[in-house]
């Protein structure tokens, strides 16, 4: 009940199928998904190990995007996806109050969606909208600075285009956005060492569209990876991972 559960909460197709001897439960789109069985297994945790272990087995037997639905507790780092080979693997984080309600209540007092109407039925149960990580496309590029530079500066600035940012809700009241309307920030770690967040700066949406939704800093402040978070007006989160490699010269 709880796969079938989470299935429909991310609008996923179950559908189950195998692929190099692992069983996998659905599709989002064309795209493989797996529902990370925290109840069978109690004591696991969703890590980069488990990421690792899943590439080294499908690698190039899937496509561009494989899916792994998991409640947030069980997942023990930050990225909405890890990146291995040509595949990105998203991670599809079940809200903590979901999971509290099923616990308390039980799959039997929650209405099994199986249309629109039913995941909104469920999304009334809960008591709030249930949102998704929102959709958001970059271009990432090196560019010679606009205007006067401080001393030191590379010569070259790292800059992130923001091309589209949209959320993703599931809402009891139909609810519809223009591109960037419910952009409320971007924060970042220039210097993230792979497990804790450390802020360095904010862009906010206000000031961005001046900017025509360019972040640019001198790629100097890259030195190894940096984490990026974008966070719609609803508080809900896409979070990535570059490094100066993923910046091409323009």
């Amino acid at each position: 009940e709880y796969q079938d559960f989470v299935l429909k909460l991310f609008q996923c197709r179950d559908e189950p199928h195998r692929i190099a001897g692992v069983e996998l439960d659905g599709y989002l789109g064309a795209d493989d998904v797996l529902v990370f069985n925290y109840q069978k297994y109690k004591d696991a945790v969703l890590d980069r190990g488990f990421i690792e272990d899943l590439h080294s087995i499908l690698g190039d037997k899937i496509g561009r995007r494989f899916f792994t639905i998991a409640p947030a507790a069980s997942v023990v780092f930050l990225e909405d996806y890890i990146e291995k080979g040509n595949t990105r693997y998203f991670i599809l984080r079940i809200p903590y109050s979901i999971i509290d309600e099923l616990h308390r209540k039980g799959f039997t007092h929650i209405k099994q969606p199986v249309s629109e109407m039913d995941v909104n039925n469920t999304v009334d149960a809960v008591g709030f909208d249930f949102i998704q990580i929102p959709d958001v496309e970059c271009e990432y590029y090196l560019d010679k600075p606009k205007g006067q530079v401080g001393l030191g500066h590379s010569g070259r600035d790292a800059v992130i285009k923001i091309k589209k940012f949209e959320s993703n809700i599931i809402s009891k009241k139909p609810l519809h956005y223009e591109n960037m309307e419910t952009l409320s920030m971007v924060m970042v770690d220039y210097d993230y060492d792979g497990k804790v967040f450390n802020f360095d700066d904010v862009f906010y949406a206000e000031d961005l569209k001046k900017q025509d939704y360019e972040i640019r800093f001198d790629s100097n402040k890259l030195d190894g990876q940096m984490m990026l978070i974008y966070i719609d007006i609803f508080g809900n989160e896409k979070r990535e991972v570059k490094s100066l490699r993923d910046f091409e010269d323009k």
